[in-house]
């Protein structure tokens, strides 16, 4: 059965996101960053609300011969990381760059520079490519996630692609969007990142922190009652003076790896968020174990059972 996808530049209102579910569409693709065409944490709630699978894409131009450079490469995904960031993109997802023109086999090999900066920059994220065939077969097992346009691909479709582009400029629920064929899977947004969670983001936030402009680590040691040698030793910063707006700082270790405790004793800063993340647990194990136990008002030196 084909899986139904689509990309558009234009933003989804919960009514038009809710049209695109009914429709039978279940992944949409939304650009990143602060233009007229991207998303913010706002409409990721609306999109994830409707039940829709959220992907990223990261596109400033990336639409001539000359673009793709390993230099690009490196400053588009330091651009990346930031806006997904700001937008709570879950780490681990997959963020698709773009080579949007018809690369010809002297565009390759600065194709492959930029691939690389995006490799060696891009952290907390898999990194995606968008382009031809051509493109997308030059750089098979050089990236984490394949998206293949029709465009310039005449015809040819390659085996190892997660997503084929296969129209576009089709109008539906009253806007303009690209079809896609979802082949495997995409690399979207964590599916246990639930709304409620996207809304609140209670729980991350006591793990990371995500650096606001004008903050340091005396500002925001103070919000959370930690020390700055203890921020810079636990984020592994060389000057603990040098931190800027869109960085995620933990503010915990994280828990052990192992096999889990019968029971585990609760300290500052944990959320059943958190270790269930931690221990690789299916969201919501922890609620289901411990019914008595209010997780928002969790104390530290409080007993929670484990399994």
């Amino acid at each position: 059965m084909t899986r139904n996808g689509f990309d558009c530049a234009t933003k989804l209102t919960a009514a038009s996101a809710k049209t695109l579910k009914d429709l039978g569409f279940s992944y949409v693709a939304r650009y990143l960053g602060n233009s007229w065409k991207t998303f913010d944490a706002a409409e990721a709630k609306v999109i994830q609300e409707a039940g829709l699978k959220l992907i990223s894409i990261a596109q400033k131009s990336a639409n001539y011969p000359g673009y793709h450079t390993k230099a690009q490469g490196i400053a588009d995904a330091k651009d990346a990381e930031i806006f997904a960031t700001l937008v709570g993109q879950p780490a681990g997802s997959a963020i698709y760059f773009v080579v949007d023109f018809d690369a010809q086999a002297c565009d390759m090999e600065g194709i492959l520079d930029y691939v690389d900066g995006l490799k060696a920059t891009l952290k907390n994220y898999k990194v995606g490519l968008y382009g031809s065939y051509a493109v997308i077969m030059k750089v098979k097992d050089k990236v984490d996630y394949y998206w293949q346009t029709f465009a310039w691909s005449n015809g040819k479709v390659a085996n190892h692609i997660n997503m084929h582009q296969y129209q576009n400029d089709v109008k539906a629920a009253g806007i303009v969007i690209d079809r896609n064929e979802i082949k495997k899977d995409p690399g979207p947004w964590d599916e246990a990142l639930r709304p409620e969670t996207l809304a609140s983001k209670v729980d991350e936030l006591q793990e990371i922190h995500i650096v606001k402009a004008g903050e340091n680590l005396t500002v925001i040691g103070r919000k959370y009652g930690l020390s700055i040698d203890y921020l810079a030793k636990l984020n592994h910063l060389a000057n603990p003076n040098v931190i800027y707006a869109g960085q995620r700082l933990s503010l915990k270790e994280k828990v052990p790896a192992g096999s889990k405790p019968e029971t585990y004793t609760i300290k500052k800063g944990d959320t059943f968020w958190g270790l269930e993340k931690g221990w690789k647990m299916k969201h919501g194990t922890l609620s289901r174990l411990n019914p008595e136990v209010n997780p928002e008002r969790l104390q530290p030196g409080q007993k929670i059972r484990m399994k």
